[in-house]
């Protein structure tokens, strides 16, 4: 059996993640730029087994184009129509990430809750019960199952309620940072062992938690001079300037979010220290 070639239609940040792990994964695949017709669509399709859409910047029309001649594509336009049956509403705020990954064999495999709040990213999910972490996750992988996911997607829900849907997100999740550096198996490796019918990898934390935070740029300054104070102050940050996002992995929260809010301050200016 040849290593197979997969097609992949989303942004370039989305497209850069996604060549890496698919050379880490030996899997040849090719990209093109969205929005793409529905003849652009299946001419790209060609010689792929299949091909990776994000729905939110393709027409409908332009899957069920695709479909129509032959070619399988990720999400489906059937898993999409059963999700549009679903309410959506806007969150009255703080946010929960649910990172689900599901393979045509129906294997599935979800990473812990992860908190959205405030340009940072806390998970897995603080002051709550394994019992309650399991029952969320439960919902979400329960959702995968009833709209025939294949792939991956990331459910973002009202604190307050979990079973307030409030988006999804497929290609680039609000909470992809964290499982580059504190899980086993990252989202976009992941993802594409789902889409390939590849048995899953360990979604197990490699730490008890890992806080991200989004990074803005000092208006006097340039985004490389902070580095030099900030990692010398603490070695164990991670960086990653295609998303702007700094990160910290360990056992303390409290320290973790210490450092993460002054990378954030320092980094924009606002402080000097």
């Amino acid at each position: 059996m040849s290593f197979p070639i997969i097609g992949l239609v989303g942004s370039d940040w989305a497209q850069s993640i996604f060549q890496d792990e698919a050379n880490k994964l030996g899997i040849g695949i090719k990209f093109a730029s969205s929005p793409i017709s529905s003849e652009g669509l299946i001419a790209f399709a060609q010689g792929c087994a299949f091909v990776c859409v994000n729905p939110a910047s393709i027409e409908p029309s332009t899957i069920k184009s695709a479909e129509r001649a032959g070619i399988e594509v990720y999400p489906s336009s059937k898993t999409l129509e059963q999700l549009s049956l679903i309410d959506k509403n806007n969150g009255s705020g703080e946010l929960l990430s649910i990172l689900i990954a599901r393979s045509a064999h129906t294997q599935v495999a979800s990473w812990p809750v992860t908190l959205l709040t405030e340009g940072l990213t806390i998970s897995p999910l603080p002051g709550v019960s394994e019992e309650q972490s399991l029952e969320i996750q439960l919902y979400a992988l329960k959702l995968a199952g009833e709209i025939d996911l294949v792939g991956g997607f990331e459910l973002i829900v009202d604190a307050a309620d979990y079973k307030n849907l409030v988006g999804i997100n497929w290609l680039t999740p609000l909470a992809r940072f964290w499982t580059q550096i504190g899980s086993t198996t990252n989202y976009f490796e992941q993802y594409l062992r789902a889409v390939l019918d590849l048995p899953l990898g360990s979604t197990e934390i490699t730490s008890a938690f890992t806080v991200t935070g989004k990074l803005k740029s000092d208006p006097a300054s340039d985004d490389y001079r902070p580095y030099l104070h900030l990692m010398a102050r603490n070695p164990n940050l991670k960086f990653d300037q295609s998303i702007k996002q700094v990160a910290i992995s360990g056992s303390e929260l409290e320290s973790l979010l210490t450092e993460v809010i002054h990378a954030q301050q320092y980094y924009s200016g606002e402080i000097e220290e």
